[in-house]
This record gives C-alpha cells, sequence and structure tokens, in this order.
C-alpha cells in the first residue's frame, strides 16, 4: 500500500522516537524509507543579511549540513534497514512538500510538537502545513508525554 515513507526529522528531543515508528510503519509495509531535514535557510533570517556576506552565508550552510549528516548517520545505524536521507535548505513545509511530490511519496509520518495558544501563533506548525498542503497522507506524532490541554 505504501511503498515510499518519508519521514521528517527535526532533530528535536522526540525525533528518535518518530523515526522509530516511521521505521516500524515502513518494515510492516515493506517500504522504502526517506528520512528528509530541511534546515531554514539563512537569507530569510533579516538580522543575519546586515553582516554576512553571500560567501560566508555559504560557509555556514554547509558547515550546518555537516552537523546534520553526522546526526543523521547516528540516527540511521540505529534503524538497521536501507534509509534514504535527503538535506535540503529553504522553508521547511515547502521543501517537504517539493520533496514528497518529485519522489512519489505514499505517506509521510512527522511528529508534532503540539504547541497552543500564543507559541502556536508565533512559531507556527510545519506539521499543520504539510497536512494542509500535502498530496499524499500525513501521519502525525505527538510524541509521548505532550498532553493536550484546551486553550
Amino acid at each position: 500500500m505504501f511503498k515510499k515513507v518519508l519521514c521528517a526529522v527535526d532533530f528535536s528531543e522526540f525525533t528518535d522516537e518518530i523515526v522509530t515508528y516511521a521505521s516500524e510503519v515502513a518494515k510492516r509495509f515493506d517500504s522504502e524509507l526517506h528520512l528528509i531535514h530541511v534546515i531554514p535557510s539563512l537569507n530569510y533570517f533579516t538580522p543575519y543579511e546586515s553582516f554576512l556576506t553571500p560567501e560566508n552565508l555559504v560557509a555556514v550552510e554547509r558547515n550546518i549540513e555537516g552537523e546534520v549528516e553526522k546526526d543523521f548517520d547516528k540516527i540511521i545505524k540505529k534503524l538497521e534497514m536501507p534509509v534514504k536521507k535527503t538535506i535540503k535548505t529553504g522553508v521547511t513545509f515547502v521543501e517537504i512538500i517539493d520533496y514528497i511530490k518529485a519522489e512519489g511519496i505514499d505517506l509521510i509520518i512527522m511528529g508534532t510538537h503540539g504547541r497552543s495558544g500564543i507559541e502556536h501563533i508565533l512559531i507556527g506548525s510545519v506539521a499543520e502545513k504539510v497536512v494542509r498542503k500535502s498530496p499524499c497522507p500525513v501521519l502525525t506524532i505527538r510524541p509521548k508525554g505532550k498532553a493536550f490541554s484546551m486553550p
């Protein structure tokens, strides 16, 4: 049913839980597992633009990519299954949706931090935007210990 499963990774404290869940779903359906992490482009952060040259922006982004590669490798070692990992730079939900379309993803699994109130308004929700825009089903996982509370 699901030939390709994508798991969005944000390297939060809940990453291992979400990736484990995604790998179990992929194993159950004999699916190809894809992991994606999107690095927010520094071009979108105005304070940086005033003192970072384009060359320095590229250097900083490469440094971040190197750190993400190391973190990805730690996660993949635990999974004991083939994984296709991707690192993108840009607007997180846009890059995820583009990847879904380009790779023909059948299911996306991602965590939700359960933010509400002013925190949700200020930070927004990548998961919510992906659910609204995704051409395939989205399974959101609320991490253990993150109970829903009425605003």
